[in-house]
């Protein structure tokens, strides 16, 4: 976890110190909240590169490492560029709150495993980013923008840590990001105000919840959203001729992103500005002469500030205009309006609200009722705002907020729920802003509040941020962190492979990432690219071993990566093992693997050969060995709560038996029986394989106990649940190979004809 804290920090000083740096340089005279999303972006910009340059990621890390250290120094001797303390404090509850999955989990790894694998992608593309041998494995898509990636592969190489590490960092950061921008927005803040609004912008639940998915870009696009929305509502002090520039990279940033489909908010925002400054000069000067005149005046600027746009996005600029060619005429975003996504349904409107009955976003809570409430409260506090901002003369953030709403209302008419929830991650921080406001800033001398006021501004800031907090927090918690036991497994297993071709057969999201430089297919993986046995076909949730690879395939790889489970088929013995971890045996072909076939098992590792029938009379009748074994003994198992326990009972007779699970869950499992004690890791990757738990030697007939017990930390919660789902027990060394005609009413595990 200190590797990830490392790079999250690594990413805000930079964030602070580049943001900075630029906003000076452009004749800034203080600190501005803005510099983070400032700073950000330009991380970004710096990093992109890495794909083309010398050096890759080790290039784009060490200018990148320059920059922030010049930055620092830069700033080091001028107190009026430093972030003000109290600011800086007001992030450190959302620095917290970005940590609760990880103490819920009771490990680092990576955020949103099971819930949304979408970061086995990233993953990916980030690490191509590093190497050369992970892209030409996995070529790198030339539309995709590649932003976050970038840096993330810089921040691992600068580290020198991984990239589930860096990327687990980089999304702690955002979130403090997000809190540190909205501070742009207070004016006048009392004391206490950035302790309030910081929070609740930077963690409100729809961030929360995306946070918790690992879904960084949807929780990025906020940040740089609301930083334009208040470089346009607050102008901050600039040298006239590079006014511009801090927004230009800004919007560099936002098509790093979310490519062009990114601008629609701040493009909106900048023409609702343009409008609103031509009328406001109208009103002044009654002269459309003057007003225009005056909007001439700001062309060098903008000039200036579009050159910078286009210059910083050089190198992605092919890369955007093919995004642009493939969306075109595909509903612009490339996506059906029926996909859902991870989704259940539409998200309604007023989840951006903030406060949530249920720790899932997806779903509502149990009572309508209050949620409905709770709703109102909120939706109060925020027309009181706006109506609070236009008495103060500041038009533009309700303006952006109502743009924003716009866009959100127009994306879920005419995109998918997937895409158009979107659309409330980023409105969320904007409806925080308003609400907040008028709670937190002190009196103008345009807008006098009465005297109570005083006294009731803090309490309706505390019912608030206590409710809307615990609904963060609740989401934060109910996150999945995935484990990293089989990570570090795979890490250790892939140096022997040397680039070879390669079979998984286990059923994991992340496999084309974990296997990296080398090249790695499964029948499940994403998108499956072998097929299957007729024999054994694959279902969703099922098992399937390498009897479910026809031997023509399997001869096609060099090696074979398995979970290490006992009462699967037999491999060929043209496949040696050379190595065993905990959970995973890798074995390598030596020759080619002879002709091998299987009875219709299903599931199953073997069958019965009936001999009675036609079938089997032909089988026997051609001759040959086929390979037998014992059955095993299979008993259902429970689902289970963290911190409580199930006991199983399994009809064993003497002997040594190898036991083998398809768990799965969030926590480690402690399993304890006759002369058995284990910790089983946890595990989220999709179900189906069974995993070790450990031999047990039986000496009496009695039924032998085992009892499953998923730990627990203090915030795990108790939907954080293990599905132990069956034992099977497999009774040790029963396996032989015998001539086809002693195999009749045998379990046939596979046979080899003696004649074709």
């Amino acid at each position: 976890m200190l590797a990830t804290i490392v790079c999250a920090v690594l990413v805000l000083v930079g964030a602070l110190a580049l943001g900075q740096a630029v906003l000076e340089l452009c004749g800034a005279k203080t600190w501005s909240w803005l510099a983070p999303a400032v700073g950000i972006s330009v991380m970004m910009l710096v990093a992109v590169p890495a794909l083309h340059v010398p050096g890759r990621a080790t290039t784009t890390a060490v200018v990148l490492g320059l920059a922030i250290v010049a930055a620092v120094a830069y700033l080091a001797g001028s107190a009026l560029h430093r972030p003000p303390l109290v600011g800086l404090i007001a992030g450190v509850p959302v620095f917290l709150l970005a940590l609760v999955p990880f103490a819920a989990a009771g490990h680092s790894g990576t955020l949103g495993v099971s819930f949304n694998n979408d970061m086995a992608s990233h993953l990916l593309l980030a690490d191509a980013h590093r190497s050369a041998a992970v892209a030409a494995a996995n070529p790198v898509p030339d539309t995709y923008p590649l932003g976050p990636h970038s840096l993330v592969a810089s921040l691992a190489q600068g580290v020198g840590t991984t990239v589930d590490v860096a990327f687990a960092g980089f999304l702690i950061a955002l979130p403090v990001l997000l809190a540190w921008t909205a501070l742009a927005a207070l004016r006048s803040p009392r004391r206490w105000g950035p302790f309030a609004i910081a929070p609740l912008a930077g963690m409100t639940f729809l961030v929360a919840g995306y946070y918790g998915q690992g879904s960084f870009k949807e929780v990025l696009q906020p940040v740089l959203v609301l930083a334009v929305a208040i470089m346009l509502a607050f102008p901050t002090e600039l040298h006239r001729r590079w006014r511009w520039v801090p927004l230009a990279l800004v919007l560099a940033g936002i098509v790093s992103v979310f490519s062009h489909l990114g601008l629609v908010w701040p493009v909106l925002f900048m023409a609702l500005w343009v409008a609103g400054q031509a009328v406001t000069a109208l009103r002044d000067t009654h002269s459309i002469r003057s007003t225009v005149a005056g909007l001439r005046g700001a062309t060098i600027p903008i000039l200036i500030a579009v050159g910078l746009f286009v210059a910083a996005l050089g190198p992605q600029i092919p890369r955007t205009l093919r995004f642009v060619s493939d969306t075109a005429g595909s509903n612009v975003t490339g996506l059906p309006v029926t996909n859902l996504g991870n989704l259940a349904g539409p998200i309604p409107l007023w989840e951006a609200l903030g406060i949530w009955g249920s720790p899932d976003y997806r779903v509502p809570g149990p009572d309508p009722f209050e949620n409905g409430m709770w709703a109102a409260f909120v939706l109060g506090l925020v027309i009181f705002g706006i109506a609070w901002s236009l008495r103060q003369g500041e038009w533009m953030m309700p303006a952006a907020t109502a743009a924003t709403l716009l866009i959100w209302w127009v994306s879920e008419r005419s995109q998918s729920p997937y895409v158009s929830a979107k659309g409330l991650v980023v409105l969320a921080p904007f409806l925080v802003v308003l609400a907040l406001r008028p709670l937190v800033e002190r009196d103008s001398t345009r807008l006098q509040m009465p005297s109570w006021w005083r006294f009731a501004a803090p309490a309706l800031a505390v019912v608030l941020l206590t409710k809307a907090l615990g609904s963060s927090g609740d989401a934060l918690a109910f996150s999945k962190v995935g484990p990293t036991e089989h990570v570090r497994e795979i890490a250790s297993i892939r140096p022997i492979l040397d680039g070879r071709p390669t079979l998984y057969l286990g059923n994991d999201d992340f496999t084309k990432w974990l296997f990296g430089d080398v090249p790695v297919a499964s029948p499940v993986i994403a998108f499956p690219s072998i097929p299957t046995r007729p024999e054994k076909p694959w279902e969703y949730g099922r098992n399937y071993d390498i009897d479910s690879i026809d031997v023509a395939t399997l001869n096609t790889f060099d090696w074979v990566v398995t979970p290490r489970d006992a009462s699967a088929s037999a491999l060929p013995a043209q496949l040696r093992r050379v190595r065993r971890t905990a959970n995973f045996d890798v074995y390598r072909r030596t020759v080619t693997v002879p002709d091998r076939r299987v009875l219709t098992e299903g599931e199953a590792a073997a069958a019965p050969l009936d001999c009675a029938t036609p079938t089997g009379r032909e089988i026997v009748a051609d001759g040959g060995v086929a390979g037998i074994r014992k059955a095993s003994v299979t008993v259902a198992a429970p689902v289970i709560e963290p911190g409580k326990e199930a006991t199983i009972e399994l009809p064993l007779g003497p002997g040594l038996w190898d036991l083998v699970s398809p768990y799965g869950g969030p926590r480690p499992v402690e399993v304890t029986g006759p002369n058995l004690r284990v910790t089983l890791p946890a595990v989220l990757s999709r179900p189906g394989p069974r995993w070790p738990i450990g031999r047990i030697s039986v000496t009496t007939t009695e039924p032998v106990t085992l009892t499953f017990r998923p730990t627990k930390e203090t915030l795990t919660p108790a939907s954080a649940l293990t599905y132990v789902t069956s034992v099977t027990a497999v009774p040790v060394g029963t396996q032989r190979t015998v001539p086809i005609g002693a195999a009749c009413g045998e379990l046939v595990d596979w046979y080899r004809p003696g004649r074709e």
